[in-house]
């Protein structure tokens, strides 16, 4: 089957990537967010205090002497010092890392969180979370496009090569992206099988899937209206879903106690260290709704969606032919998506730091897969010439997305500070050293 291919072809690209990172040799794996995700289970599970995260600086000394990478620790009035970032990658990685931890006792490595086997077992993870959820992603599609396995492997070589989500599976597995790919396909999975079934079980997924996600990061509580939205367009309205959603209540509530049993170990950990349910760990940072930068967000070269994501683009275009037995996909989108870029882009730091492209919007590539996979299916119904556009078209945003994927892990594409100036200029580049020197310094 081509899908199948295909998947296999990008694990395999993934894995090359993986492995040929520059992270997984010098020991640089922990360095900013990823450490500050991951540094709630040596707290935990080797220094047995989980008021001290600033174990990992501690660590981190003693194989890079001199440096102190940001990690995101925050400081509390009571002396202890945890991670600003929720809870959610850890629990994802704690199979890797007591898979690490037993690895290191073993072979006599230092069993102290961070040393070889602990690294490379968490890039590794995500690496696992990623190709787990293009899998899943690949079984979705089929199941909604059981008799175009070309049209899937093209939506599946889309998503998977010609979007940023490849960058965050491979060279950045560590961070937050891989994860929450996965819970979001997962969540799409259990909520189109539950509206179809109305069994308890795809309540209780979709629970779970939602609880992760909120757990990984915040923010994706705005997921929650994906099942609102899909329920809308499948039911025929605000009405009729209510009547619907009624019976079913009991699974309703299951779904939202599985949802909230996960997501309330954070309070929980907070309350551990603070004595107190919530803490401000963004303070200094946060949203700016009277000013949002959306047109800054998906077209400017800074960090535009668009503009480095081509493929999303081609994607949305797809949701406005989706057919008729994917009007809960589209009522999905429709509700989801304006929601999602205005809040996304009304964080005051809307470029989110150091990344590749819009990196908060990889949470919606699985829904963007079928607005993919619609087009891709339309244009059977085309001209030849049109058909083959699309698809050279979409071959060609592949190639710039690992074009620029490899760009950025080597430095070109600046990681916080991209103009458009430099973006033309260094098109064609390979490397720092190639760089015109007034342009090392953005």
């Amino acid at each position: 089957m081509k899908s199948r291919i295909v998947f296999w072809l990008t694990a395999g690209l993934l894995i090359l990537a993986t492995f040929n990172d520059k992270r997984w040799k010098p020991l640089d794996v922990f360095d900013n967010d990823a450490g500050g995700y991951y540094v709630y289970l040596p707290t935990f599970f080797i220094y047995k205090d989980a008021g001290r995260a600033d174990s990992l600086l501690t660590i981190l000394q003693t194989y890079h002497p001199g440096q102190r990478p940001y990690v995101g620790l925050l400081h509390l009035p009571n002396g202890k010092i945890i991670s600003k970032y929720p809870l959610g990658v850890a629990v994802a990685e704690a199979p890797w890392f007591w898979g690490a931890h037993s690895w290191a006792v073993l072979k006599g490595v230092p069993p102290d969180g961070f040393s070889r086997p602990y690294q490379q077992a968490i890039m590794l993870s995500g690496l696992f979370h990623g190709l787990l959820g293009l899998w899943l992603l690949r079984k979705l599609l089929l199941r909604y496009f059981p008799s175009d396995d070309a049209v899937v492997a093209w939506a599946l070589a889309g998503i998977g090569l010609g979007t940023n989500w490849f960058n965050y599976a491979s060279y950045d597995s560590p961070m937050a992206h891989s994860a929450l790919f996965l819970w979001h396909t997962g969540l799409l999975w259990a909520t189109g099988e539950w509206y179809q079934t109305g069994r308890r079980r795809w309540a209780i997924i979709l629970g779970l899937m939602m609880g992760m996600a909120v757990l990984t990061r915040p923010t994706e509580i705005l997921y929650a209206l994906v099942p609102i939205g899909w329920g809308l367009a499948v039911q025929g309205g605000l009405l009729p879903w209510v009547q619907w959603v009624k019976s079913r209540f009991g699974q309703v509530v299951l779904a939202m106690v599985v949802a909230a049993a996960i997501v309330v170990w954070q309070p929980v950990f907070w309350h551990s260290v603070s004595g107190h349910w919530w803490v401000d760990t963004y303070a200094g940072e946060g949203f700016d709704f009277g000013h949002p930068h959306i047109l800054e967000g998906i077209f400017s070269f800074k960090k535009g969606w668009l503009l480095y994501t081509p493929v999303a683009g081609i994607a949305l275009l797809g949701l406005l032919v989706l057919p008729s037995r994917l009007r809960g996909v589209g009522g999905a989108a429709l509700l989801t998506l304006p929601v999602l870029l205005y809040i996304t882009f009304s964080w005051r730091e809307w470029w989110y730091g150091g990344s590749f492209g819009a990196r908060p919007l990889i949470s919606v590539y699985p829904l963007l897969a079928f607005g993919l996979a619609a087009l891709l299916a339309q244009s059977a119904k085309w001209r030849n010439p049109s058909q083959i556009t699309l698809r050279v078209v979409l071959g060609l945003c592949i190639l710039l997305n690992l074009w620029q994927t490899y760009q950025y892990n080597a430095g070109v594409l600046h990681w916080d500070s991209m103009t458009a100036e430099r973006y033309w200029r260094t098109f064609f580049l390979t490397s720092l050293k190639q760089m015109p020197p007034d342009l090392r310094t953005p």
